[in-house]
């Protein structure tokens, strides 16, 4: 039997790591007896996500995160809300934003902001593009198809996952004319990074994003310690089309990444090449040195190696290594028009959005994902009048002081 990605990460090892962690009080201990073996198979098959293409209000990106929990089914609330190990870096990513004030200078005759801004070429209503995530058929029936069409709808950037349900080139086709590039995981078969890479040239995408953290695979044991376990039967979008290739699958990934991955990405795509993982310096000057054409900063959103540091804490010296040579986008934690501003401030280009999107993609499809983008928007023209501040390219460090605690 094949053993996949997925299939390890979801159950053999989530049961591996929940045994060994019963002593650990990071996450609520829960009794599992409720929810017999047979009785969680059964739920696994017959799980249905939430299908609605409805209008959303949404106050709060916090407040939509409880409003998903109510219609999605336990593991995929629970796969999309958890992180790894104790989930501190999960935690952190929000909590490290409270350690910053944003200090405004009003009578600065600010009447209207603009949020608009552009990234490699592309424009975007604002400075919030949609982080690459797999597997958006754990939180709406209509799977990636949806995100990408909400995000086109608010004029930002879709970020296709190469581990997506759908394909690549379905999810193009539901993006439309919108700004979108293409993430890889780079497989163990170059013969088949080649093809990903050709393929998302051929669709339409305009940048290729290669994930570099996630070599290994982060110690998830949310749904395991529920005793959830994953549904069979959503699928993989971007199976191999070469017979060359069979035996390939989306989970397959090279461990041993080095920056001759990067140059394969680069030469075999022919397009720009951003690498997804980066939080210390020392990386980010390299990838600067090896022709990377942006550096986006990311712990995967607390997904991977736990108790590694909240991307707000690291960008400004990121910021100071990349020195403006290539774009920034910084993705983990973000919540807040607030917080697109704090990043701004402190080095991003623009800000990746993760969670909210599925959680806006749960409760009413297209327009629920939209909704989230305009929620942000809403938030950061306040943010930005109240600041004194006319245009994204205005918003600088000045604007920005660690809180003071008594």
């Amino acid at each position: 039997m094949t053993i996949h990605r997925r299939d390890l990460l979801l159950t053999g090892t989530l049961a591996a790591t929940a045994a060994a962690a019963h002593a650990s009080t990071a996450v609520a201990q829960v009794d599992t007896s409720a929810r017999p073996s047979a009785q969680a198979d059964a739920s696994a098959a017959a799980y249905a996500a939430p299908a609605p293409e409805q209008k959303i209000n949404v106050v709060s990106l916090r407040d939509i995160e409880r409003q998903a929990e109510k219609v999605l089914p336990p593991f995929g609330f629970h796969f999309i809300a958890g992180g790894s190990g104790d989930e501190w870096t999960l935690r952190e990513n929000e909590a490290a934003f409270d350690r910053l004030v944003i200090e405004p200078r009003f009578l600065s005759g600010v009447k209207t902001p603009n949020p608009a801004t552009s990234i490699l070429g592309s424009k975007l209503s604002l400075p919030v593009l949609a982080s690459p995530m797999g597997m958006h058929g754990f939180a709406h029936a209509g799977k990636e198809a949806g995100t990408a069409k909400g995000t086109a709808a608010a004029g930002s950037l879709y970020v296709t996952p190469s581990v997506s349900n759908l394909s690549m080139e379905e999810i193009a086709a539901a993006a439309g004319a919108g700004a979108k590039w293409f993430q890889i995981y780079f497989p163990e078969d170059p013969g088949y990074a080649r093809e990903q890479l050709q393929r998302a040239k051929a669709a339409g995408y305009t940048a290729i994003v290669l994930t570099v953290d996630a070599t290994s695979f982060g110690n998830r044991e949310r749904p395991a310690k529920l005793g959830l376990k994953p549904p069979p039967h959503l699928g993989f979008g971007n199976m191999p089309k070469s017979p060359a290739l069979a035996g390939q699958n989306p989970d397959m990934q090279k461990k041993d990444l080095t920056f001759a991955d990067v140059a394969f990405c680069q030469k075999e795509s022919g397009l720009p090449v951003i690498v997804k993982g980066v939080l210390t310096a020392g990386l980010a000057s390299d990838c600067v040195k090896h022709g990377c054409a942006g550096v986006w900063v990311s712990n995967h959103g607390g997904r991977q190696l736990d108790h590694s540091p909240a991307t707000i804490a690291v960008l400004p010296k990121i910021a100071d290594a990349v020195g403006g040579k290539v774009p920034i986008i910084v993705d983990s934690g973000i919540r807040r028009g607030q917080d697109v501003f704090r990043c701004l401030a402190l080095g991003a280009s623009v800000v990746g959005i993760g969670r909210p999107l599925l959680y806006g993609l749960a409760l009413g499809g297209a327009q629920g994902v939209e909704a989230v983008f305009q929620r942000l928007r809403t938030e950061l023209l306040m943010t930005m009048q109240l600041a004194g501040v006319a245009s994204v390219d205005k918003i600088t460090a000045d604007y920005v002081a660690p809180a003071v605690r008594s």
